[in-house]
């Protein structure tokens, strides 16, 4: 994960929330340009990734924090990103 803004109150802020909105799992502190890293149970990647896209339209960080793009999974928000309906 990314924080878009670095280490500015508001992103830290969204950075809290977020960990509110993903109970039990694992989230790191952001390092000096704003990566850090969230692990959570999940029986696969794909659960593991919709629990977290859920966390962050739960807790209204989509602003602040952004998935950074894995190796393993180019362009993996894709599918997931569009206009509503």
């Amino acid at each position: 994960m990314l924080l878009l803004h670095g280490d500015t109150p508001r992103d830290l802020e969204a950075r809290s929330r977020l960990a509110e909105a993903l109970p039990g799992a694992a989230v790191s502190e952001p390092d000096e340009i704003g990566v850090f890293e969230i692990g959570v149970e999940a029986d696969d990647l794909e659960a593991a990734l919709q629990t977290v896209w859920d966390a962050v339209a739960a807790s209204g960080t989509d602003d602040q924090v952004v998935f950074l793009e894995h190796p393993e999974l180019p362009e993996h928000w894709r599918s997931r990103s569009g206009r509503p309906g």
